[in-house]
């Protein structure tokens, strides 16, 4: 008879591709608004901001969450460089 390891489960290919097709949805986003943006409302370099969005989930949210300067509906931005 064949023991049954609760630890060893095959991930399931659904979810594994829904996943995916999350993180590279949310790169590709990240990126393309990187790329419109100007530098003066991106804190930080560009080029720093692009490598750090190629990290899994966590690159493109910091992006969206601490790499973009505020702007005032103005158009203008808020903070000042």
């Amino acid at each position: 008879m064949k023991e049954r390891s609760g630890t060893q489960r095959k991930p399931n290919p659904g979810v594994l591709g829904f996943l995916a097709g999350m993180q590279i949805t949310l790169a590709a986003v990240a990126w393309s608004d990187l790329a419109v943006r100007p530098a003066a409302e991106i804190r930080g370099s560009k080029r720093r901001w692009a490598l750090i969005i190629a990290i899994n989930f966590a690159g493109p949210i910091a992006y969206f969450t601490w790499g973009r300067r505020p702007v005032d509906p103005a158009g203008h931005s808020a903070e000042t460089p």
